[in-house]
């Protein structure tokens, strides 16, 4: 994406946005904590279920178990993704910004 070609207002705008939503990631919430461990529980049920179902045969129980855990996982994956993505964008606005001379 080309930021030269964008206004002024409009790179403080999205910083602004963009900052406001990097802050509330960052903060010390509870769900802030809990994502972070999304990823791992989302493992440790992939593989319970595959266990399960290596030693005791496939059961729906196991299957559904393996399911929930490809779907947290991937959940997981591409929120962290595209919390990577923001703040990349993120800098690259501030050095446009920082380019540009302007304060924000």
């Amino acid at each position: 994406m080309d930021l030269e070609s964008w206004t002024d207002a409009e790179l403080i705008s999205v910083r602004g946005e963009l900052h406001a939503w990097c802050l509330k990631r960052k903060a010390p919430t509870w769900g802030n904590r809990f994502w972070g461990w999304t990823g791992y529980l989302g493992a440790f049920a992939f593989l319970t279920g595959l266990t399960d179902m290596f030693f005791g045969g496939p059961t729906p129980h196991n299957a559904g178990l393996t399911a929930l855990g490809i779907i947290t996982c991937f959940s997981w994956y591409k929120g962290d993704k595209q919390r990577k993505k923001n703040t990349d964008f993120l800098e690259r606005l501030e050095h446009e910004l920082t380019r540009r001379g302007l304060k924000y």
